[in-house]
Formats: C-alpha cells, sequence, structure tokens
C-alpha cells in the first residue's frame, strides 16, 4: 500500500492542559496540527484548506454549532471529530452535533494518541480518497447557462482543483465534464469548496453520471499502483 502522508488536524481549544495534551499526542503518532483558540476561527482555518481530524474543546463558546458547521461544510464534512468534553452529559449532545469520538477531559498525551491509533484507519481512508493526482486536463463548467473551458489540475475521488479564466464563486454548484484518457468521458455535479486570487478553486464531485464513478475509481486505482512502484519498497 501506498505510504499515508502525515495526518493533519486541527485543534481547537484556549485551555492550556488541553492543547499541551493535544498537541503532544499529534505529535507522538507522527501528525501535525494548527491551533485555534475560538469556534469562528476553526470556521476560517477550516474553510480554507482539508484536514483529515478536528480537535474541538467543548468548553470553547460555540462547539457545538462549530460541529455541526463542519459536517454541514463542503470542504471538512468527512473529517473526523474528537470533541473534548468536561461530563458525561456533553456526551449525547456533542455526538449529536457530529463529533465521532469523545474524549474525556482533563486529557494526557497517551490517550489522546490511542484514540487518534483507532481512528487511523478512518483517518489514513478519508485521506486517500482526497489525495490529489496532479494531472492537466481540459474541463468544461457550466454554471446555469455560463459556460466555460477550464484545466484540471490534480483530482482525487472526492474533488478536483481547477484553473479558470473567470473566478468561480464559493459554495456555486456546477456542472463539470472532462476526459480521463481513451475517450473516457466522466460527466456531473460539484460545488466550488474554496478559491485563491490565483484562478485556481476546489470542487468537491457531489455527483458522477452514468458510470463516472466506476471509470474514476479505476483510474485513480492506475494511478496509486503507479506511484506505488515509483516509491519502491520501503527499507
Amino acid at each position: 500500500m501506498a505510504q499515508a502522508s502525515e495526518l493533519e488536524f486541527v485543534l481547537v481549544s484556549s485551555d492550556y492542559a488541553t492543547v499541551s495534551a493535544v498537541s503532544k499526542g499529534i505529535r507522538k503518532i507522527g501528525g501535525r496540527f494548527v491551533l485555534v483558540p475560538t469556534a469562528h476561527e476553526a470556521r476560517e482555518s477550516l474553510g480554507r484548506k482539508k484536514v483529515d481530524g478536528v480537535f474541538v474543546d467543548m468548553e470553547v463558546p460555540g462547539a457545538l454549532g462549530l460541529l455541526e458547521s463542519i459536517r454541514k461544510g463542503t470542504s471538512n464534512s468527512k473529517a473526523v471529530i474528537f470533541g473534548c468534553v468536561t461530563n458525561a452529559k456533553e456526551s449525547t449532545p456533542t455526538l449529536n452535533a457530529g463529533a465521532n469520538f469523545l474524549l474525556r477531559k482533563p486529557l494526557n498525551e497517551e490517550s489522546v494518541a490511542l484514540h487518534i491509533t483507532i481512528a487511523k484507519d478512518l483517518l489514513v481512508r478519508e485521506q486517500r480518497r482526497y489525495f490529489r493526482h496532479p494531472v492537466n486536463l481540459p474541463v468544461v463548467l457550466k454554471e446555469g447557462e455560463v459556460e466555460q473551458n477550464a484545466r484540471v489540475t490534480n483530482l482525487s475521488g472526492g474533488g478536483m482543483a481547477v484553473r479558470t479564466t473567470k473566478a468561480l464563486k464559493h459554495s456555486a454548484v456546477m456542472d463539470f465534464e472532462f476526459e480521463l484518457s481513451l475517450g473516457i468521458r466522466v460527466s456531473g455535479k460539484g460545488q466550488v469548496a474554496w478559491t485563491n486570487a490565483d484562478g485556481i478553486a476546489g470542487i468537491n464531485l457531489q455527483t458522477l453520471r452514468g458510470k463516472g464513478k466506476e471509470h474514476l475509481e479505476a483510474w485513480l486505482a492506475v494511478k496509486e499502483r503507479a506511484s506505488e512502484k515509483e516509491a519502491g519498497p520501503k527499507g
């Protein structure tokens, strides 16, 4: 199997003991993280980039709303969420809001590392679904009656990055069509998850028409095997 890249997390907390335990636990498993102290800053951070997991200190004001917004968002709706609770009463609402795992405060490094290890299959599976293979493919994008030609710069099972001449609007839903290889066309509907000032946008693939899903999965499997051969055996 190809080596998964380093796991990335966002940690939402302003409590020193929680930050210390979670940061040590993440480093222990070889991951990295961004620390944000408020729910508002967490939303901004998660809107800018895809991460594998989110640790949320449920004492942070607006924590439940943050969990719900992650699950309803476009960039990180499938991220693994670890809710850090202070008492049993918080467990049910935290799980209902979207947490995958609960950690009881006060936390310690070993418990955090253990929970990440338990969640690793889920984390790596989602990471592989979003692993972007670099490409250079023409794509037709259509939003309502407005159509434009663009280029796909990378592609995964869950989304693609495109370079456009006319800027796309964040959260816009659009139709797309591109050719993978040898006449195999993939078309469907996607939603713009992010944009930047360089004319590049990330589009989450929401639906694929016909056999598009099977064609894309087969293409990704070939790419993955090629990557494994290039990487060679791990010594």
